[in-house]
């Protein structure tokens, strides 16, 4: 169905005043244009009473009121669903500058000003909606957003899907693009940055109009001898520069980093203490790379998992909105319209609105960030499009890498090669074991050996590492046992969300972690002596475009229909498999119901199955035609 055309009707505003609240009073703009200034006590009680305000950020509105969180228009929720992953200074004031608008400068004409940011965001929503805009507003009208109607308005919203759809708006994950793997990246080259080249480019850096510092200018000569190429390994190029507060130490290092990157197409990392060096790092490389981008591509700014956006927990918190109040359905609706419009999925600091934290509750916010330490990787559904291995793979490719100083010395530690533990021992072990043993190593495609007989140290590994597992099983069945006593003790208290948790944490800790640690030391344990007979093991390295991606022992069944016997089938009352092929057409009835009993896993029933055997009643062989049909378009 064709979008409607734009028309004024369709960015009305809704017939509401417009509230502006200082320190001593406030002010009240009725729709028609009568202002009345009152005192904050009075402003708290309209609020309290049956009027929904125009307002800019609710929550400080109510904070100055000495009020409870009231319903309102709040135009920075306007401004944050229209322009997401974009920044204003969260008052009249700052959307006036976001939007071009005039600048008010008395309490009334902010009041105003309310009115002309929320008429040209609705403007500006229905010329450029957005692929998303559509089904995130009806997921936040569902939720009872007050700017639900004019929003849906402004989009051309049509009819009103079916309840049980609504929630599918949220659901950003489906949009989002797959990150790829890069290949390999050739070495660096090692040419020097010479100090002139230091100061030309901090010259240019600095544009025409900017001040000149002689110490600023000294400082990029002298920093510049840290990337001139080493001569002996383990023997770095290592500047102590002090600078003082003023000479630009930023621009300083930025500029022969710079030189360096492009020179030898290789990356510097710069680590940093805060945050906000992060930021204003982030901020000054806009010189080095104004266009935005090939910023976006060349410059990443990495932060530890606590601060990135978590697909996995958005898609928690979508499927318990049921169970929720409006103010988070309207919440994450935002949170999707920036998801799918921000630069790295960077929620502390990056291209989330600090004021978009206050206005969702910083509650909501750090649940949407990986800090619960559950991260599953590789066996998340949303891996392929997770912001944080997004960011790790960019941080491969780029040429400037802004990152804190602890993930520094994390990747410092761990990125060397040389394994660490006893998995790792172990792994390494594993993967000699598939070069040495396997066929057509040189080929890129994946590889596997058989594990007997081991390589030397393997099965001393295995045993290592079987122990280490087995270390682990106490504290996690002793932390499963304390959360049934949890439940137990308290299940009358608890309320329903907190219980369902905790019962998701004790079936994920049993399902995550208890069976897969005991299957593993049943294989590493077998190592030492023979596979059983009904499985078969092997190792192997996947291997993607000729590079390694994973290394493992891997472990099958035999026959697996043991399991699906043992799993499905014995539990059941009754079960019935059918096909109109499940014998073998060989003619010998007891050979092709063997065969049946064999693929289906009736053999290893305790009971043998009852046959049945019904002829179809066409003659397939003479009723069969073939057409092939040559005046049909491709398309």
């Amino acid at each position: 169905m064709s979008r409607p055309a734009f028309s004024a009707a369709r960015t009305r505003l809704p017939d509401t005043p417009a509230l502006v609240a200082g320190v001593r009073g406030a002010v009240w703009l009725s729709p028609a244009g009568e202002v009345e200034t009152l005192s904050l006590g009075e402003a708290a009680r309209r609020v309290a009473g049956d009027a929904v305000p125009m307002l800019c950020h609710g929550r400080a509105v109510a904070r100055r009121l000495g009020a409870a969180r009231f319903p309102a228009y709040d135009v920075l929720e306007l401004f944050a669903f229209v322009r997401p992953a974009r920044f204003c200074l969260p008052t009249a004031r700052g959307l006036a500058a976001a939007l071009l608008l005039s600048v008010p400068e008395t309490p009334e004409q902010e009041a105003v000003t309310l009115f002309a940011a929320a008429r040209a965001l609705l403007a500006e929503l229905t010329a450029s909606p957005g692929e998303d805009g559509l089904p995130v507003a009806w997921a936040m009208a569902r939720g009872n957003w007050p700017w639900g109607p004019a929003v849906l308005s402004a989009l051309g919203g049509g009819e009103t899907p079916p309840a049980r759809n609504v929630g599918n708006g949220l659901k950003v994950w489906n949009r989002l693009r797959e990150w790829q793997d890069p290949g390999p990246e050739p070495p660096a080259e090692s040419w020097p940055v010479e100090p002139v080249e230091a100061r030309a480019r901090l010259v240019q850096l600095l544009g025409a109009d900017t001040e000149r510092r002689p110490q600023q200018v000294q400082y990029a000569s002298d920093v510049a001898a840290a990337f001139a190429p080493r001569d002996r390994a383990g023997e770095p190029r290592v500047v102590l520069a002090e600078a003082g507060t003023g000479v630009g130490k930023t621009l300083g290092y930025i500029a022969p980093a710079a030189v360096w990157v492009q020179k030898n197409r290789g990356s510097v990392w710069i680590s940093t203490y805060t945050r906000n060096l992060q930021r204003q790092l982030d901020r000054e490389l806009d010189c080095a790379y104004p266009d935005f981008r090939t910023k976006t591509r060349k410059v990443v700014v990495r932060k530890g998992r606590e601060n990135v956006f978590c697909l996995l927990n958005f898609d928690e918190a979508v499927a318990r909105l049921s169970g929720r109040d409006a103010i988070d359905a309207v919440g994450l609706g935002l949170v999707a319209r920036w998801a799918a419009a921000t630069r790295d999925g960077d929620m502390v600091g990056g291209d989330f609105p600090g004021w978009l934290a206050d206005l969702l509750g910083r509650g909501l916010t750090v649940d949407l960030t990986d800090t619960r330490g559950e991260c599953i990787y590789t066996a998340c559904r949303h891996y392929r499009k997770c912001f944080i291995e997004r960011s790790i793979r960019k941080a491969r490719r780029a040429e400037i890498v802004v990152a804190n100083h602890a993930l520094v010395m994390v990747q410092a530690a761990l990125g060397g090669g040389a394994p660490v533990g006893a998995a790792e021992t172990f792994l390494a072990l594993a993967r000699r074991q598939v070069y040495a043993r396997g066929r057509d190593v040189g080929s890129a495609y994946s590889l596997e050996a058989d594990v007997r007989p081991p390589v030397p140290g393997l099965v001393e590994a295995a045993l290592v590492l079987e122990a280490e597992l087995s270390r682990m099983v106490r504290p996690l069945t002793a932390l499963i046992q304390a959360l049934a006593q949890l439940l137990d003790a308290e299940t009358a208290e608890l309320e329903t969300n907190a219980r369902q948790r905790i019962e998701r944490v004790s079936r994920g800790l049993e399902r995550r972690a208890l069976r897969p640690i005991s299957g593993w030391r049943s294989m590493l344990r077998s190592l030492e002596g023979e596979t059983p007979s009904d499985f078969v093991d092997w190792f192997g390295v996947d291997r993607m475009d000729g590079r390694d991606i994973d290394v493992g022992l891997h472990r099958h069944w035999v026959d697996p229909m043991r399991p699906f016997v043992a799993a499905v089938v014995e539990p059941a009352h009754g079960i019935l498999i059918t096909s109109a092929t499940l014998r073998d057409g060989t003619g010998d009835d007891d050979v092709d119901w063997a065969a049946a009993e064999i693929r289906t896993g009736a053999r290893h029933l305790r009971s043998p199955p009852a046959l049945s055997a019904v002829a179809s009643p066409f003659d397939y062989p003479d009723q069969t035609r073939v057409l092939v049909v040559t005046d049909i378009g491709r398309d």
